[in-house]
């Protein structure tokens, strides 16, 4: 009895968690913010769903494949979205007027600067 209304937790709070994250992608105003819903929610709520599973069926088989499983997801989805929203800033996808940092136009300016400033170091240098 108390471990199908702990099953019944994790099913309904990864299923929670997972329209939180349709929310954010319909309300969010640009692709990094909707990126982030989808990724981050999702992640949790699939895990939970994950647990669940694991806990009701109750094989160790099963279990280990969904840890196999769970792994290969919460390393997958997070750096897909980080390669889709570095793609996206490099080709100049406009963010929201709300997002006020962004640190690699940051990072990039500073290498800018570093790169500059090492071209004139060599250029003035005295050649032997």
């Amino acid at each position: 009895m108390v471990i199908e209304v702990i099953i019944a937790f994790f099913l309904l709070a990864g299923a929670l968690i997972r329209l939180l994250a349709s929310f954010g992608l319909v309300r969010f105003g640009d692709v990094y913010l909707r990126m982030h819903a989808s990724t981050k929610a999702s992640t949790l709520g699939i895990g939970f769903t994950m647990i669940a599973v694991a806990l009701y069926f109750g094989d160790g088989l099963l279990t280990i494949k969904l840890i196999a499983l769970a792994s290969i997801y919460f390393f997958t989805a997070p750096i897909g979205a980080q390669v889709l929203a570095h793609g996206a800033h490099s080709v100049g996808v406009p963010k929201v007027p709300e997002t006020w940092i962004d640190e690699l136009a940051d990072h990039r300016q500073v290498q800018a600067d570093v790169d500059e400033d090492a071209q004139e170091r060599s250029a003035s240098a005295p050649r032997s």
